[in-house]
């Protein structure tokens, strides 16, 4: 009988638990939770059958493969903890700021260093990653756990920060943008369901329309704009409001505050 495959979770925050319910369904595996506040554990355990909250030493202890995803304040804390424990296990950091280079200085366990997005729990997400010091069998257990997470993006480390800004913290952007969009159909009179029924709908299909086409989305932007039509009346509004500036700072505001991470 083939031995049951131990996926630990050491912080089930928004990310952990996101990932953590896409991942329950990987053939023969058990979950082995744990969580600070130990109520968002529990809680994530009710959504999954396979899976058991244990403590601390007993995920990092009986874990074959290990997800991390505390604050970065707290990460190297949780390193030298696991050091005492299992120096074996695949660890898999999600924690912002803090390179391979500076977790090796601390543990010389396999490491893998991912960024992944929100839309990762609807089997859509962009994850970024990078392998280091781990076998091929190692790899394609990764890849095998993590394929219906969405897709994987093998990346230099030293450009994690700067394309998780636009992979993984721009999905918030887009989100406050499509906000703005519902509630302006709601001020000229639509339904607030209807209007974000409406909204959601678009996006997703002008995302798939982009993705399908040959196209710049800048050309398809430009086809809904009828010379002297209504549509370029509205982008003109955006374009005279700095709308370029306005994106360019807010990527260049996270992207700082990425490099200042602990």
């Amino acid at each position: 009988m083939e031995q049951q495959l131990k996926i630990g979770f050491i912080g089930t925050g928004h990310m952990g638990a996101s990932l953590a319910l896409v991942i329950k369904d990987y053939p023969n595996s058990m979950l082995l939770l744990n969580n600070r506040t130990a109520s968002k554990a529990e809680k994530l355990k009710e959504q999954i059958k396979n899976s058991v909250v244990l403590s601390f030493k007993e995920v990092a202890e009986q874990s074959d493969i290990l997800f991390i995803g505390v604050k970065p304040i707290d990460f190297k804390e949780v390193l030298y903890e696991i050091k005492k424990i299992n120096t074996k296990v695949l660890i898999i950091t999600m924690v912002s700021g803090i390179t391979i280079k500076e977790i090796k200085e601390i543990i010389d366990n396999p490491i893998i260093r991912i960024q992944p997005n929100t839309p990762c729990s609807v089997k859509s997400g962009v994850t970024l990653v990078t392998y280091s010091t781990i076998t091929d069998e190692q790899k394609n257990l990764f890849k095998n756990i993590m394929k219906e997470t969405g897709e994987l993006f093998e990346i230099k480390e030293e450009d994690m920060n700067k394309i998780c800004v636009i992979s993984g913290s721009a999905s918030a952007y887009l989100d406050y943008f499509i906000d703005a969009l519902i509630k302006a159909g709601v001020n000229q009179g639509i339904n607030e369901k209807d209007a974000t029924n409406y909204v959601l709908k678009m996006v997703e299909g002008t995302a798939k329309l982009n993705l399908a086409s040959n196209k710049s989305p800048i050309e398809l932007g430009k086809e809904v704009c009828s010379p002297g039509g209504s549509t370029i009346e509205g982008v003109n509004v955006l374009l005279n409001q700095n709308l370029y500036k306005i994106v360019e700072d807010a990527c260049l505001a996270t992207l700082k505050k990425n490099n200042k991470m602990i």
